[in-house]
C-alpha cells in the first residue's frame, strides 16, 4: 500500500502536537489574568497525564505487539461490524438516541440532583420562570438590587438574562412541564441519533461503524456529563447534528431537506449565535452541492428566516436593537470576539488563543473518554497507517476544523466538566475515533509487530476508558457542591400561605447588585471590587443609589489583578473582601462585615431561578439588603410574611428565622439603621 499523504501526515503531526505540546505554559497570568493562571495549572496536570499515559499505553502496546498481531480479535471485530451493518440505520440511530438520553438523564438525577450545576444554568432557568409566567423580563418588586443576579441586565425596571432565546424558551417548556433538568439528556439523545444517521450517510459503505459510533456516544462521558446539564451546548450539538444530517440529505439530491436544513440551522444560531454561525457555513458549504443549488439554498434560507426574525425581535426589546447582544450590553464591547482586551483587561491576543484553543483540545483529549491515550493520538496514529480514508471523511474534518474557529477567537474558554466551547463538535470526534481505531485494526503496517503494536494501542485505549471512566464520574459527582434548599414548612406555617424569604449573602454581593439596579455595567462592577477597598466601593455604590455627598474616588481602569496594598480579608468561610490597611472602617461598612460574621452567607442564585418573584408565587427570595432596603421589597410584596434565611447547621439547607429574630440576630435590630447603612 502507498505511504499516507502529505496532507495526512502534516494533520497527525499537528494532532499529536495538540496532545502532547504543552501550550497552556504560553499563557501568562501578568497578561491573562487568573482565567489564565487557572488554565495554565490545569493544562500542566491534564498534560502530565496524557504525557505519562500514553508512554505507558505505547510502551505496553509495543512489547506486546511482539507477541500478537491480535488477528483474530480484528476479524471478529469485523465481522461484527459486517452484521451491525446489516440493521436498519432508522432503528441503530434510535437505539442509540434513546440510550444516550436515558444515561445522561441518570447522570442529572443520580449526580446532579435534577439540579443546575452552574451559575450560567441558573440564570438562564430564572429567565425561563419569567417567560413562563408571560413576561419577557422578570419583574423587580420594591427594590431591583434585591433580585438582579450575574449575567443579567436590567431593561426598564425588569431583569433578564444576556443570553440569545431559543434555550431559554426550551427550558420554559421543560418547566411548564415539570422537567426542565430533562430538556439536556432528552437533547443528548436527539444529538446522538442524529450523528449515527450522518455517519451512515456520510460512510454507507462502513455502514457498521456508524452503529458502533452509537454505541461510544452513548458511553461518552464528557457528551453526557454536560449534556446532563441544563446548558444551552447540549441544546445547540442537537441543532447542529440535525442540520449537518438533513444538509447532507440535501446535498444527495432530497431538496425537501432544504428547509429542515434551514430550521435546525435557524435554531442553533438562536440557542449560539457565533457557533451556528461558523458551523452553518459548513452546512451550507455541503448544501451548494445539491443538484439543483439555487433551489436548496432558498430552502435553506426560508427555513431560517422565521428565527432570524426572533432573534432580531429578542434583541430590539431586550437590549435596545436588533443587532445589539446581552453580552456586549451587560459587560461591554470588550466581551466581543477577537483579540483585545476582556471586560476585566486580561489581554487576549493571538499568543493567548493560540495556548486557550492548544489546551481546550488537549483538554478534549483526555475528557473524551477518559482513556490513558488522548483520543487525538488515536485519530493521529490511524492517519500515518497506509490505508485509504474514505473521501467523505473531508466533511468530518471541515467539521472539527469549524471547531477550533468558534473558540480561536472567544476570549472565554468555558472549562465546566471539559472543554464545554468544543462539545457541538463532540460527536464527530467520537466518530474520528471509532473510525481510527477500525483503521488500526486493519492498518496493513508491516512487519507484523508493527501492526501489531496499532491494534494493541487500540485495544488499551478503549480499556483503558472502560477502567477510568466509573472513577472519574465518581470524582465529578463528589465536585458537586451540596446546594442550599428551602425547608417545605418553617416555624410551623406552610409554603402555600405567602412568603417572602430574604437571602443573607454577602456583602460583596449586595454592593455588586446596587451598582447594577444604579445603572452600572457588569465589567466595571467587577473592576470596581477588585481593585479597590470594598468599604470605598461600598460608599460609592450608596452615592450612586442616591445617598448623597460626595464619591470617593475609585480605581476603574480594567486590568489583571489586584494591587498590592489591598489585603483579602475572610469574613465568613468562603466570603472575602479586599480591605485597604491604611483605612479605617466606617461605621456601615462594619456593620455589613459583622451581618456577614453573625450569619455566614448563602447565595443567592441556587435558591433564585426556583422561587422567583413573579406574578401568583406563593413564595418568593430575595437578597438580605438589610432593614431599610429590605423594607421596600416589603411595601410592594404586602402579602408576603417575611422571614430570613442564614447558613444553616446542617450542610445543604438553608436555616428559615421569623423575620424580626433574624434581623435581630444579623443586623442588630430590625428598626435599628445606621447612617448609610440600608
Amino acid at each position: 500500500m502507498p505511504p499516507p499523504s502529505a496532507v495526512r501526515r502534516f494533520l497527525a503531526v499537528l494532532l499529536l502536537g495538540v496532545a502532547w505540546l504543552p501550550a497552556h505554559r504560553l499563557l501568562d497570568p501578568a497578561r491573562a489574568g487568573l482565567a489564565g493562571a487557572v488554565v495554565r495549572d490545569a493544562g500542566e496536570a491534564l498534560w502530565a497525564q496524557s504525557v505519562l499515559g500514553s508512554l505507558l499505553v505505547l510502551v505496553v502496546a509495543g512489547a506486546l505487539g511482539r507477541l500478537t498481531a491480535l488477528d483474530g480479535l480484528g476479524r471478529t471485530l469485523s465481522a461484527w461490524t459486517e452484521r451491525l451493518a446489516r440493521l436498519a440505520p432508522g432503528r441503530v440511530a434510535a437505539a442509540a438516541g434513546v440510550a444516550a438520553g436515558a444515561v445522561a438523564a441518570a447522570v442529572a438525577w443520580r449526580v446532579f440532583g435534577a439540579a443546575p450545576t452552574s451559575v450560567d444554568e441558573m440564570t438562564q432557568l430564572l429567565h425561563a420562570r419569567a417567560l413562563l409566567s408571560g413576561s419577557m423580563a422578570l419583574p423587580l418588586p420594591g427594590a431591583p438590587e434585591a433580585w438582579v443576579v450575574q449575567n443579567g441586565i436590567v431593561v426598564e425596571g425588569r431583569w433578564a438574562s444576556v443570553y440569545a432565546p431559543l434555550h431559554t424558551v426550551l427550558l420554559a417548556g421543560g418547566l411548564a412541564m415539570g422537567g426542565a433538568w430533562l430538556v439536556g439528556p432528552i437533547a443528548t439523545g436527539i444529538t446522538v441519533a442524529f450523528t449515527v444517521l450522518t455517519v451512515r450517510r456520510l460512510l454507507p459503505e462502513h455502514g457498521g461503524l456508524a452503529a458502533w459510533t452509537g454505541a461510544a456516544l452513548a458511553l461518552c462521558p464528557f457528551l453526557l456529563l454536560l449534556g446532563a446539564t441544563a446548558l444551552s451546548h447540549a441544546t445547540a450539538a442537537a441543532a447542529a447534528a440535525v442540520a449537518l444530517w438533513a444538509a447532507l440529505r440535501t446535498a444527495d439530491g432530497l431538496p425537501r431537506s432544504a428547509v429542515p436544513t434551514g430550521v435546525a440551522l435557524g435554531a442553533l444560531v438562536c440557542i449560539r449565535p457565533w457557533t451556528g454561525l461558523v458551523l452553518g457555513s459548513v452546512c451550507l458549504a455541503v448544501t451548494a452541492g445539491a443538484p439543483r443549488r439555487g433551489r436548496a439554498l432558498a430552502g435553506v434560507a426560508l427555513g431560517g428566516l422565521p428565527f432570524a426574525a426572533f432573534l432580531l425581535a429578542w434583541n430590539a426589546r431586550l437590549f435596545g436593537g436588533p443587532l445589539r447582544l446581552g453580552y456586549t450590553e451587560a459587560f461591554g464591547p470588550g466581551h466581543g470576539l477577537g483579540f483585545h482586551a476582556d471586560p476585566w483587561g486580561n489581554q487576549y491576543g493571538p499568543l493567548e488563543a493560540l495556548a486557550y484553543t492548544g489546551a481546550d483540545f488537549a483538554a478534549l483529549g483526555v475528557r473524551l473518554f477518559e482513556s490513558p491515550l488522548p483520543a487525538l493520538v488515536l485519530v493521529a496514529a490511524a492517519l500515518l497507517t497506509p490505508r485509504r480514508i474514505p473521501r467523505a471523511a473531508a466533511v468530518i474534518g471541515a467539521w472539527l476544523a469549524a471547531g477550533a474557529l468558534v473558540v480561536a477567537p472567544y476570549w472565554h474558554h468555558g472549562r465546566h466538566l471539559g472543554p464545554r466551547l468544543l462539545h457541538e463538535t463532540t460527536p464527530l470526534w467520537v466518530a474520528a475515533a471509532v473510525g481510527a481505531t477500525a483503521l488500526l485494526f486493519r492498518s496493513g503496517l508491516r512487519p507484523s509487530w508493527l501492526r501489531g503494536t496499532a491494534t494493541w494501542t487500540a485495544v488499551l485505549a478503549w480499556g483503558g476508558s472502560v477502567a477510568l471512566v466509573p472513577p472519574y464520574v465518581v470524582e465529578v459527582a463528589a465536585q458537586v457542591p451540596e446546594r442550599p434548599a428551602l425547608p417545605a414548612t418553617w416555624a410551623g406555617h406552610t409554603a402555600a400561605e405567602g412568603a417572602i424569604v430574604f437571602v443573607h449573602g454577602s456583602a460583596a454581593s449586595r454592593t455588586a447588585a446596587r451598582l447594577v439596579a444604579a445603572g452600572m455595567r457588569r465589567d466595571s462592577v467587577e473592576t470596581a471590587l477588585r481593585r479597590n477597598d470594598f468599604c470605598s466601593v461600598r460608599r460609592f455604590a450608596l452615592w450612586r443609589a442616591g445617598a448623597g455627598g460626595s464619591p470617593p474616588a475609585l480605581d476603574l481602569t480594567p486590568r489583571p489583578g489586584t494591587p498590592p496594598a489591598l489585603v483579602r480579608v475572610e469574613i465568613s468561610p468562603g466570603n472575602v473582601a479586599l480591605t485597604d490597611p491604611s483605612a479605617s472602617l466606617d461605621a456601615g461598612c462594619l456593620r455589613e462585615f459583622e451581618a456577614d460574621r453573625r450569619a455566614g452567607t448563602v447565595e443567592l442564585e441556587p435558591l433564585l431561578w426556583a422561587a422567583p418573584p413573579v406574578p401568583g408565587a406563593t413564595v418568593m427570595v430575595a437578597r438580605d439588603l438589610g432593614p431599610a432596603g429590605n423594607a421596600r421589597v416589603r411595601a410592594a410584596l404586602p402579602g408576603h410574611t417575611a422571614w430570613l434565611a442564614v447558613a444553616g447547621r446542617t450542610s445543604g439547607v438553608v436555616e428559615i428565622l421569623p423575620y424580626a429574630a433574624g434581623m435581630a440576630l444579623v443586623w442588630g435590630g430590625a428598626a435599628g439603621v445606621t447612617p448609610g447603612g440600608g
